[in-house]
């Protein structure tokens, strides 16, 4: 019966070492692996609602509600800061965002939650955003009021 030798103190050390080693080697893929999924997803995002805008022709109206909770282009700067919208932006920041991958597909809610680069370009936003909930509220209300004339309608010719 062999009797297996004792490690030195050297060689647990070494040992720890070099799974430590891997360790860090597998964490660092891992994390690197984690920030190109994250410049996927945002490139997908981007993508995806400049296909969106196409498919549906809309451009940038926001005649319904699905028109405003659809994600949009939203070119950022180097700290995430809304530049603006992809197709509203100038031709060199939508080159430069395009060109550096600081594109980002975001509904108009998800991008007032961000800090902008331009506090005038939020406002004419804000404004678009506000405009267009005004007009589906006046539209609801006037469908609700059609609707009471319609029945208010319907009683008096049944009285008849």
């Amino acid at each position: 019966m062999a009797i297996a030798a004792k490690r030195t103190p050297q060689d647990a050390k070494e040992t720890l070492a070099q799974r430590r080693a891997k360790a860090d080697a597998r964490a660092k893929a891992v994390i690197e692996a984690l920030r190109h999924a994250g410049d996927l997803r945002r490139h997908q995002a981007a993508a995806d609602a400049l296909e969106g805008l196409l498919a549906r022709a809309t451009g940038l109206r926001f005649g319904t509600l699905a028109d405003l909770l659809a994600p949009q282009p939203w070119a950022l700067d180097e700290n995430d800061n809304i530049l603006g919208h992809l197709l509203t932006v100038e031709d060199v920041v939508y080159l430069a965002a395009v060109a550096d991958e600081r594109v980002d597909g975001l509904t108009l809610g998800e991008a007032f939650a961000l800090p902008w680069a331009d506090l005038d370009e939020r406002e004419a936003w804000t404004r678009v955003y506000a405009d267009a909930l005004r007009a589906l509220a006046d539209e609801a209300e006037g469908q609700l009021e059609a609707q009471r004339r319609r029945e208010a309608l319907g009683q008096l010719a049944s009285k008849e």
